[in-house]
């Protein structure tokens, strides 16, 4: 083969597979690695040497969630959330992508895992230290405190991320029960809910930066609404480190609680926090 056949045949394979639907997984998963990377190593969490370690979908021979879990820190937005100053590290991940349509299934309204992510929240109050987040002062659970950060994460930095503002946002509790023992420490409380607010099929419109990780949602889903106000069932997990006057959450959300119970089991329960 000629060297100029053989170079031209190089640059077509590769704008052939810069176009593909697989490109954008390469990208997500190349720029999201190093992103995170760097968001873990500022993180408020690091400082009080507290680490977790959360299982991503490598983990499982199904395709379920995204190879890893996402680290992303931002005490500014959620301090102008609260109105008051706080610091505010956000662990998640969210379902698998769909190599042929080049996004993730939190696109694809007859998936498991349209909309569904699961993580970890770590708040903690820089104003008034002695306030545990989420917790009245007698030790009870602050119901309508406890499910802000979940709030924020939905509303702001997911919808907010592909341009939706101001979104129906609404919770009813189903149950809330204590728990002696979680990943290895004690003393945990878990709300489990009803979340009634959008899923995330919409038409394409403009490059969000969000379309980086999640791949751009794919037109073979569009229906007559964009985000369309959907019921998702949520689980969230807390605990209050006193010693690092610190509240962790370890939280999934997804369309049933089948997602939920197998996120929980395969993903959340196999969890290591670390607490130095």
């Amino acid at each position: 083969m000629k060297p100029i056949i053989k170079k031209t045949v190089i640059c077509l394979i590769i704008i052939l597979f810069i176009i593909s639907p697989f490109f954008q997984y390469i990208k997500s998963i190349s720029v999201m690695k190093i992103y995170s990377y760097i968001c873990k190593k500022d993180s408020f969490i690091k400082e009080l040497n507290i680490d977790i370690n959360m299982p991503g979908g490598l983990a499982t021979s199904e395709k379920d969630w995204y190879p890893f879990v996402m680290t992303f820190n931002d005490n500014e937005g959620f301090s102008s959330f609260m109105d008051r100053k706080m610091n505010f590290t956000v662990l998640y991940n969210f379902g698998a992508f769909e190599y042929l349509n080049g996004a993730s299934m939190i696109y694809n309204p007859d998936s498991n895992y349209y909309g569904a992510f699961y993580g970890a929240y770590f708040v903690q109050e820089t104003d008034t230290e002695n306030h545990k987040f989420g917790f009245h002062n007698n030790g009870e659970i602050d119901i309508e405190e406890a499910m802000l950060p979940g709030t924020y994460d939905i509303n702001e930095l997911v919808l907010g991320g592909f341009g939706l503002h101001n979104p129906i946002s609404d919770y009813k509790i189903d149950s809330i029960n204590e728990v002696d023992t979680y990943i290895g420490y004690n003393d945990w409380s878990v709300i489990d809910a009803t979340v009634m607010t959008h899923g995330h099929n919409h038409r394409y419109k403009e490059n969000y930066q969000a379309y980086i990780q999640y791949g751009k949602p794919p037109s073979k889903y569009n229906g007559k609404q964009d985000f369309p106000v959907t019921k998702f069932k949520s689980r969230i997990y807390m605990k209050y480190l006193s010693e690092k006057k610190c509240t962790v959450f370890l939280y999934a959300i997804a369309p049933n609680i089948k997602t939920i119970e197998n996120c929980d089991k395969n993903f959340l329960q196999k969890s290591v926090l670390t607490i130095k």
